[in-house]
């Protein structure tokens, strides 16, 4: 089994996470972690429409801010947000964001969108 980084809480700064959360595509995927928990990555990606590459890159950053844990059993690879840990580390952080994880993706989706579309 291949061992994977993944990020001690006690040494991962808010400016880490917040960098970890900026991105939409990552935000996606942990909205879509919270409502479903533990998820194959395989299930992640292609309910994203994205590629594994594509993939792989945002999980390590989630990774490595702490947000995220890749589990692998075989050729199977899954993932799912440390949400206990993180929230003893960052009170109310991860709440927070999930909240408004709908306004924040309208948002940069209408700040994407061409002017007079």
């Amino acid at each position: 089994m291949r061992d994977v980084f993944h990020a001690d809480l006690a040494n991962v700064s808010l400016t880490e996470v917040m960098h970890g959360l900026s991105d939409p595509l990552r935000l996606r995927i942990v909205d879509l972690l919270a409502r479903r928990g533990e998820t194959e990555c395989f299930a992640i990606y292609s309910a994203l429409g994205i590629s594994k590459s594509n993939a792989s890159h945002h999980f390590r950053v989630l990774r490595e801010c702490g947000l995220l844990r890749r589990l692998h059993q075989g050729q199977q690879q899954s993932a799912r947000l440390r949400t206990d840990e993180f929230e003893e580390r960052f009170p109310g952080l991860l709440t927070a964001v999930l909240s408004n994880v709908d306004d924040a993706l309208r948002a940069d989706s209408a700040e994407s969108s061409p002017v007079g579309a």
